[in-house]
């Protein structure tokens, strides 16, 4: 009985489709309906219980021990491949750094048509001219945009024209380039005999000389001079302070002291500034500080003198105006009056 159970459950579990539920009666005689299947009494029926669950559990561990086999053996693999690939990265960067790997990869993009330069437009141009610095720039069509070099640029284009005062480069890429540049402002004119060069020059707001002016350019802007006479660095640069000071202050365009009616301002060593009119000769001593309270006065003064019809205060008799005469004081010389 035991051995014919046992051939009953090997046919159930392990066995073909025709064996499980197939079999020969227990009279020897082969049936297809009913009796063709076993009839297990109680005793049988709970030795198949106990073999079956102890097939079960044994099959059931058996699957655990492949899986955790199967996923020990990847998880070991995948470590592995992960670390060869960790190391052979940390060589090539090893051996990139280490035979000018960066320079080498700059040199070949510059060579590849897609980096080369097609177009360099200028911006900011007023005084001089777009061409000219698109030339004194340097840069060629053609040339590969990586190789541009901002610093030697800027120093190549400041050094050949003096109306630049800041160059910056912009890429546009893949292969356009605009050089953007900032002009200086002329706000005067100054004398400089000193150098190899001497001559009137453009000077900026700041007191800056920038660019030597000839007969072809403007030159209906006020005109420092006498600097060469001061020696002295620190009393020189107090004296172009306070003559920027005047200037600044004339750009208001007050209508009796606008900026176009002054022809001159001289720094004398002892006088301090002496300031020249366009329409009249005499010389109006400014003296040494308190530049903006001065000026206030200066303006009020020739308020008065430019009114007609005024008894013994016609301007084109004016010989000089002292402005630091006495404290809170102002002299006007006559011819006539002496």
């Amino acid at each position: 009985m035991a051995l014919h159970l046992l051939k009953t459950i090997y046919a159930r579990f392990f066995g073909s489709k025709k064996q499980v539920g197939y079999g020969t009666s227990r009279t020897g005689r082969v049936s297809a309906g009913r009796e063709a299947f076993v009839l297990l009494n109680d005793k049988e029926k709970k030795q198949k219980k106990s073999l079956l669950r102890k097939l079960n559990v044994y099959r059931d561990r058996k699957s655990s021990k492949a899986l955790l086999s199967y996923q020990t053996s990847g998880d070991r693999s995948r470590g592995g491949r992960t670390f060869l690939l960790v190391s052979c990265l940390l060589m090539a960067i090893g051996l990139f750094l280490g035979s000018n790997g960066p320079l080498n990869i700059k040199k070949a993009l510059e060579k590849l048509d897609y980096f080369k330069i097609t177009s360099i437009s200028v911006n900011g141009c007023n005084e001089t001219s777009a061409e000219k610095v698109r030339s004194e720039s340097g840069i060629k069509i053609n040339s590969s945009i990586l190789s541009l070099d901002e610093e030697v640029i800027t120093a190549d284009v400041k050094e050949q024209n003096g109306w630049v005062r800041s160059v910056e480069i912009i890429r546009k890429w893949p292969d356009s380039v605009v050089i953007k540049i900032d002009e200086y402002e002329p706000h005067a004119l100054i004398s400089l005999v000193e150098g190899e060069r001497p001559g009137l020059y453009y000077m900026d707001k700041s007191g800056e000389p920038f660019v030597q002016a000839d007969s072809k350019m403007e030159l209906d802007f006020p005109v420092i001079t006498g600097l060469e006479k001061i020696s002295d660095e620190a009393v020189r640069s107090k004296r172009i302070n306070e003559a920027l000071q005047f200037l600044r202050l004339i750009r208001a365009n007050n209508p009796n002291l606008p900026a176009q009616s002054v022809s001159e301002i001289n720094i004398d060593s002892e006088e301090g500034l002496v300031v020249y009119l366009v329409e009249y000769p005499f010389p109006v001593f400014f003296g040494h500080g308190d530049i903006r309270k001065k000026y206030i006065r200066l303006r009020k003064v020739l308020e008065v003198l430019y009114k007609p019809g005024k008894k013994g205060m016609e301007i084109a008799q004016v010989t000089y105006i002292r402005m630091d005469y006495l404290t809170d004081k102002v002299i006007v010389g006559y011819s006539e009056s002496g």
